[in-house]
């Protein structure tokens, strides 16, 4: 039953993502063209931090949100009192067993890359008595979510951070489904719209979109490649990454990254992106027709 539960959500419930794999050859016009069907909603950027990839023996460490008004894509941000969500997570009895359990010198990696516990007054002040458990920053989570008016979920690789509340969540019987609410992952945004436009753009002689796509032309395993990551993108943009890896500080960062990709996109919306979109809307169905193969063999 665990099992038929876990595909549903995971599978059956992909329809919550905006930019589903039957929308992955949208053109710049007909995206704008059904994003307006949420340009009502309060778009809530979240982010997470946690202590490893999978969350069925990792843990949260952080969540933060900012919700926000589309108005025309600007994203003004809701007052902070009511649209700002923050709060760091103690480490749990089985995260702190398993570091000492560990003999991987890099278990503890992932609370070095958040800078986890680097004493602050922020810290003090904010937590007398101690950082609160995960149950608890979760369930205050849910409330805030469902606090918010008709809520669009934003984040970059969005599916991690669902997946991994909503295992969280159930790990505590936390009544939520994350998916309940439509879905849109900035990093979809990127590989598909945003960089098709800018090789497109540098490929008819635009000298702004040439100094972007060389910002964001990296060199990996198997040669050059385009970077999707939030980091890149947004120092393309001049957007501050100083704080990147904190909850907070990358939902900002995302924010503005968006603001930025939207503006581009906008002033570039009858610009045809089909020769490089085609590609990668090729390779993104084949990543998720091996992904559901390989979960429905397991």
């Amino acid at each position: 039953m665990k099992l038929l539960l876990e595909n549903w959500r995971k599978y059956v419930l992909k329809e919550a993502y905006i930019l589903d794999s039957d929308f992955f050859d949208a053109s710049i016009e007909q995206l704008f063209e059904k994003l307006k069907d949420f340009g009502d909603n309060t778009w809530i950027f979240f982010d997470t931090e946690t202590t490893g990839f999978e969350p069925d023996t990792a843990q949260l460490t952080e969540i933060g949100a900012i919700a926000a008004h589309p108005n025309n894509w600007q994203f003004d941000e809701v007052e902070a009192e009511e649209g700002l969500f923050y709060d760091k997570i103690k480490l749990n009895p089985e995260t702190l067993a398993g570091f000492e359990a560990s003999g991987d010198p890099k278990a503890k990696y992932p609370l070095e890359l958040t800078r986890y516990g680097m004493p602050s007054d922020e810290y003090r002040e904010k937590y007398p008595k101690g950082m609160p458990n995960e149950e608890d920053i979760i369930q205050q989570f849910v409330s805030y979510l469902e606090s918010q008016p008709n809520p669009v979920l934003v984040a970059q690789n969005a599916e991690f951070d669902v997946n991994f509340i909503q295992t969280r969540a159930d790990l505590y019987n936390i009544p939520v489904n994350m998916r309940e609410y439509p879905i849109f992952d900035t990093m979809m945004l990127i590989k598909l719209w945003h960089n098709s436009l800018i090789k497109t753009l540098a490929d008819e002689g635009n000298e702004q979109a040439q100094i972007i796509l060389q910002a964001l032309t990296m060199t990996g395993k198997f040669g050059e490649y385009t970077s999707s990551s939030m980091g890149p993108v947004s120092k393309a943009y001049e957007i501050s990454t100083d704080d990147w890896h904190n909850a907070l500080a990358d939902v900002k960062m995302m924010m503005g990254m968006t603001r930025a990709i939207f503006i581009s996109l906008l002033d570039s919306a009858d610009v045809n992106i089909s020769k490089y979109q085609d590609r990668m809307a090729w390779g993104l169905r084949k990543k998720l027709q091996k992904g559901r193969g390989a979960h429905r063999s397991g």
